[in-house]
């Protein structure tokens, strides 16, 4: 496992240890956006992929319609842990709208037993699952990290209306996950021909929205999440054309509406990221130019949400010809 995981994960530890203790508040944009800039492109290594798609679309078919049949669905421990190693294919069929699906289902149907929802939740943390091949040029490992990152944003949802089996630490153990994703995330593709989505960022905003809904999880981890978003977000170099603007933008102005204090500290993320701009000069190459309409996309469809709070309307207004 490339070692850049751990130490990302360890230095998002050490920023939520400082602003817990009053040490970081006004600094983590740039901080986060050093830590975003500091991860290097590791060589290529083969991915692992399943190569059964007929196989398992008969028997996740198979698993659908005994979970129809039963009035109380179960899932056995054995045909839970073949569908999450099916996460990873790149055939649509199985992973979308097969595994996922299914999975979302059986969410929906309380088929899950205490100790397989704890399974989930840890399994789809491991490394080998939500940072595999993280750090590598573009490649099909970012299905399997895209949907766990979307499987765990569910498991977040019927773990707060249903299971409540979830605890403090665990919950402040993903955030720092996600917020190492974040960080780490590189591929941004939305669509993929012949592969279906990938979607790293609407799943990125999924987990982010029902992150911001755990009573446990402290305002200075909230922050932390928010200003990894927003950061990860100026480094993609992939056009967010697919939604991503609207599903990020949801999840900043639902929780700046929660309190003065997320919408101050958006309009503080938005400034660290305008200043960077400032010494900026127009490069002509993709990168530039895709960061930039990213940007005009992200803070288009912020204004377009009537309920934006007043301070954030008033600074967008006050940089609008910058973007």
């Amino acid at each position: 496992m490339d070692s850049q995981v751990t130490t990302t994960i360890k230095s998002i530890e050490d920023m939520r240890k400082q602003l817990h203790r009053g040490k970081l508040f006004h600094g983590l944009p740039d901080d986060l956006h050093a830590l975003i800039e500091g991860v290097e492109v590791a060589p290529a290594t083969p991915v692992g992929l399943p190569d059964d798609d007929e196989a398992a679309l008969a028997k996740i078919a198979a698993i659908e319609k005994r979970v129809k049949d039963e009035k109380a669905p179960q899932v056995s421990d054995a045909e839970l842990k073949y569908l999450i190693v099916h996460l990873a294919a790149t055939a649509p069929a199985v992973r979308d709208k097969g595994v996922f699906f299914l999975l979302s289902d059986l969410f929906q149907a309380d088929a899950f037993t205490a100790k397989q929802v704890s399974w989930l939740f840890k399994t789809l943390q491991r490394k080998d699952i939500l940072f595999a091949h993280i750090t590598e040029p573009a490649n099909d490992a970012v299905f399997l990290r895209s949907f766990a990152v979307m499987l765990l944003s569910g498991l977040v949802y019927a773990d707060l209306n249903r299971y409540h089996l979830i605890t403090a630490t665990q919950f402040e153990r993903l955030l720092v996950n996600l917020c190492a994703y974040i960080a780490l995330e590189r591929d941004g593709r939305g669509y993929v021909a012949g592969k279906g989505w990938a979607h790293a960022y609407t799943h990125i905003g999924n987990l982010a929205e029902e992150l911001s809904q755990v009573p446990s999880l402290t305002r200075g981890d909230k922050l932390l999440l928010m200003a990894t978003v927003i950061e990860g977000w100026q480094r993609m170099t992939d056009s967010l054309v697919f939604g991503e603007d609207q599903r990020v933008s949801s999840y900043l102005v639902n929780l700046a509406t929660k309190n003065q204090f997320y919408a101050d500290a958006l309009v503080m993320c938005l400034t660290a990221w305008q200043k960077r701009l400032q010494h900026l000069k127009p490069k002509e190459d993709l990168a530039f130019w895709t960061r930039w309409y990213n940007r005009s996309r992200l803070l288009e469809a912020l204004l377009m949400r009537g309920d934006l709070p007043k301070v954030v309307v008033d600074y967008l207004k006050q940089i609008i010809d910058a973007y």
